[in-house]
């Protein structure tokens, strides 16, 4: 009885504490965490042993693509990779380990995460004759990396041309269409659950400013877009580059909500981002493309939706409406007087 009482102290504590810390991850600001590339954080012969140890599960078990209810891919999960995954199996879970080391770390020192923990970790296969890409969607929890597996055509960051524009000068938008993408290329544009504001989405990263922007001064950028780097942003740039030897083309991770901005890591090399931020993959135009995703959580929330905030609101009930129902049949109702009436 006494494990049973501290076990359901624990919840509730948990409970009260994700309540005034956890957002729901669709409120928290964390998950708009901006974009960015981290290198090498596999060597190639890591990426080969995750690959392999993949492609040898998925000849004991199949590739899935019903693991996600919505936005589904052609993926096994990281456990059944290590259980049968062969010879490769022991070098591919730490080189998976690694990797989300090295995420964590990022999560932590750059987007404000302050228990990032693991709760989904899976192997993609992109591929021109099964499944080439991935509709622009946001994930689950507040977190989200992949980890390149394979060498790319093109590597780097693009940003379209026209992601120096206002978002608001379209004609749609000054009549009141808040959520119009002002980009008939890419109609599932919208804004309408994210932050928005000419600045937000012209995406700035310090690795790829130049001194002058654009071939600008700084004198000659405007004001208001001098807010990431020591002269402004860096938008309407192809900070991308051609690889001679490479394994497939096309892909990339492209951010709708955040003007189309395509990533493109070196194998061995991440993607980062807050997972409210809308993104998809784009088609793989030849080769296979395998990519290791991570999905990450608050250690805290995630324990509080797993079923400690239940706990609480059930106690709740219990300590608010059960108890004093109790107390009233136990002291003030009168049974044995409404007895006696009905038989008189």
């Amino acid at each position: 009885m006494l494990a049973l009482l501290t076990h359901w102290w624990s919840l509730i504590t948990v409970a009260l504490k994700a309540h005034s810390r956890c957002p729901h991850h669709q409120f928290d600001e964390r998950a708009l965490c901006l974009p960015r590339l981290l290198p090498a954080i596999l060597t190639a012969a890591e990426t080969a042993a995750i690959i392999e140890a993949t492609e040898a599960a998925a000849a004991k078990r199949n590739y899935t693509s019903s693991r996600h209810t919505y936005y589904a891919t052609v993926d096994l999960p990281v456990s059944t990779v290590y259980a049968d995954g062969g010879a490769q199996a022991a070098a591919a879970k730490r080189a998976v380990h690694k990797a989300r080391n090295a995420t964590i770390d990022d999560l932590i020192h750059r987007c404000g995460a302050t228990d990032p923990v693991l709760h989904d970790g899976f192997v993609i296969k992109y591929s021109t004759s099964r499944q080439a890409g991935l509709e622009q969607h946001g994930d689950g929890g507040r977190y989200s990396a992949t980890v390149a597996l394979r060498r790319p055509r093109l590597s780097g960051v693009n940003v379209p041309d026209y992601a120096s524009l206002e978002p608001q000068t379209c004609e749609l938008r000054k009549r009141g269409f808040a959520n119009e993408t002002c980009n008939a290329a890419f109609p599932e544009r919208t804004f309408s659950r994210e932050h928005f504001s000419p600045e937000y989405p012209l995406l700035t990263y310090d690795e790829f400013c130049p001194l002058s922007c654009l071939g600008q001064s700084c004198d000659e950028v405007e004001p208001h877009l001098r807010t990431k780097c020591d002269c402004g942003v860096c938008a309407s740039t192809l900070t991308t580059r051609e690889n001679d030897a490479y394994d497939f083309d096309g892909g990339g991770t492209r951010f709708s909500s955040l003007r189309d901005v395509v990533f493109s890591p070196e194998m061995g090399g991440a993607v980062v981002h807050g997972a409210r931020l809308k993104h998809g993959g784009e088609d793989v135009t030849s080769g296979d493309r395998f990519v290791l995703a991570f999905f990450f959580d608050e250690a805290l929330c995630q324990a509080a939706e797993k079923g400690a905030t239940d706990v609480l609101y059930t106690s709740l009930v219990v300590v608010f409406v059960l108890v004093p129902l109790l107390v009233w049949v136990a002291f003030f109702a009168d049974f044995e007087d409404s007895a006696k009436e009905k038989i008189a």
